[in-house]
């Protein structure tokens, strides 16, 4: 997973994201929204991917607009991600702030 902010370089992308690494990964994360800066998370299409971080990333997006941070995704997730959003439940009644977030998507009322 990459993350990026104004002030610091993206880190390297694992080739898993995956419960295995949610440790890890929640520790990067929760560092980046300490800071002042928006955090833009970026990550392959490609790679292994399990609910913990689904979870992970969504609660760090419903931290980040609770205390008014910027945290968002450079692109639209693929089709790994997307599969465990939809097999998790979180896209069969996504908002419109969830489908801008995961999907880059405008949902229609």
């Amino acid at each position: 997973m990459e993350h990026s902010t104004t002030s610091h370089d993206p880190a390297p992308s694992p080739s898993s994201l995956t419960i295995r690494d949610i440790q890890a990964l929640h520790g990067l994360i929760s560092k980046a929204l300490t800071g002042n800066d928006p955090v833009r998370v970026a990550f392959k299409n490609d790679v292994a991917v399990d609910l913990s971080f689904v979870q992970l990333i969504e609660s760090a997006r419903l931290t980040a607009k609770r205390n008014g941070k910027t945290f968002t995704l450079l692109r639209p997730v693929g089709d790994n991600v997307r599969g465990v959003l939809e097999r998790g439940g979180f896209l069969t009644a996504a908002n419109r702030d969830a489908a801008r977030f995961w999907l880059h998507e405008e949902v229609n009322p």
